[in-house]
């Protein structure tokens, strides 16, 4: 899947043991938890240093992950 949008960071999972701040791909009309093919599932520092950039392409989507398989900042 390719894929385009701003990598944000926000809380999910309110109220259960998994709860926490979380980096998200924010597109048009969704958004997708996001990993790193190889990354930890919790806790990127790749990740993390994405966060208020745009960004493109492509990964595979699992429900409502989306785990990254190559990109760059686009912005």
């Amino acid at each position: 899947m390719r894929f385009r949008g701003e990598v944000v960071r926000h809380a999910v999972a309110r109220g259960s043991k998994s709860a926490r701040a979380a980096v998200l791909l924010r597109t048009a009309g969704r958004e997708y938890l996001l990993r790193r093919q190889g990354g930890h599932p919790f806790r990127d520092p790749v990740l993390d240093a994405l966060v208020g950039h745009t960004i493109a392409g492509e990964g595979t989507l699992h429900d409502h992950v989306l785990i990254m398989e190559s990109w760059r900042v686009v912005e």
